[in-house]
């Protein structure tokens, strides 16, 4: 799978950075997002991360998204 023009390792640390920053700061309208990117990333690179660690932190945001408020 080849990687779309202009797509490199800058653009998906800024990418994962983005994603870490609205976890951390509980930006609940963002966790949606967040979800996508890892499920892409898992798609893209799936020897990254363990199956069940993927599986627990999808389901942990997906959690969040719906106990916390959106501010």
């Amino acid at each position: 799978m080849a990687a779309p023009p202009g797509v490199g390792p800058a653009t998906l640390r800024f990418a994962a950075a983005a994603a870490w920053q609205a976890v951390r700061g509980r930006y609940v309208e963002h966790f949606p997002r967040v979800l996508e990117f890892l499920q892409s990333l898992r798609a893209a690179a799936p020897g990254l991360v363990r199956y069940r660690h993927h599986e627990r932190v999808c389901m942990g945001l997906k959690a969040k998204s719906v106990l916390l408020p959106i501010q």
